[in-house]
């Protein structure tokens, strides 16, 4: 067996984790801005990934698209 590493040892893998992924920078930085689309984020993983509010999913895609946004939603 390997050896345990610090690397190693907070490995999580998650399941069914919904998440907002842009093109760009800046499109998140517009969802983020917008305090309806905002409350369904939970935290900003990078500059183009964004953590969703389990539960939150159908509020947020209809905040989107009441932005003007046309969001293409993949499930895995």
């Amino acid at each position: 067996m390997p050896e345990k590493t610090e690397a190693h040892a907070e490995t999580i893998l998650h399941q069914n984790l919904p998440l907002v992924e842009v093109a760009e920078p800046w499109l998140l930085d517009t969802i983020l801005a917008d305090t309806g689309a905002a409350r369904s984020i939970v935290t900003r993983l990078s500059d183009r990934v964004a953590i969703v509010l389990p539960g939150q999913i159908d509020a947020l895609l209809a905040r989107l698209r009441k932005l003007g946004h046309t969001p293409k939603v993949l499930e895995e």
